[in-house]
């Protein structure tokens, strides 16, 4: 009777860490196989993006970009946001996230540094997605070739 009530148990615990495993896993960003030109490519200029009525530049230096090399980001006319947070993820795989500390240059403005891991895919593709207070409010995607 023991043996049996331990086994009911360890089956619990195990359909317990499979549900909850389940779980972080379905909460990951979407990971796309086929890469569509983007309509804006950060390795050769800066890009300028609608957003709330207005036009946002974009831009990261150094270009091309590079894995493995201190990436510096720039947006101008984003707006005033007391809460803004940067993530950014690999959408073509998934190599955690970056989370880096985003700079408040004047009302408009703001500025980044981050690093990008290299990877043995040809191209990479990543989203930068700018939060306030934990909600997406505004993403770009830009490549990191190999």
């Amino acid at each position: 009777m023991k043996k049996l009530f331990f086994i009911a148990i360890f089956a619990l615990i195990l359909s317990v860490f499979y549900f909850l495993l389940n779980q972080n896993i379905s909460k990951k960003e979407p990971h796309i196989n086929t890469l569509k030109p983007l309509a804006c490519d950060l390795n050769f200029k800066d890009c300028a993006y609608q957003f709330k009525g207005k036009q946002i530049l974009i831009s990261l230096d150094p270009k091309p970009i590079k894995s493995l090399q201190n990436t510096k980001l720039l947006i101008k006319n984003l707006g005033m946001y007391k809460n803004l947070e940067l993530k950014i993820y690999g959408l073509n795989m998934f190599m955690g996230e970056i989370k880096p500390k985003i700079y408040q240059i004047n009302k408009t403005d703001y500025e980044s540094q981050f690093i990008l891991s290299s990877c043995f895919m040809h191209t990479m593709r990543f989203r930068a997605e700018l939060l306030e207070n934990n909600k997406s409010i505004f993403y770009f995607d830009f490549d990191l070739k190999r």
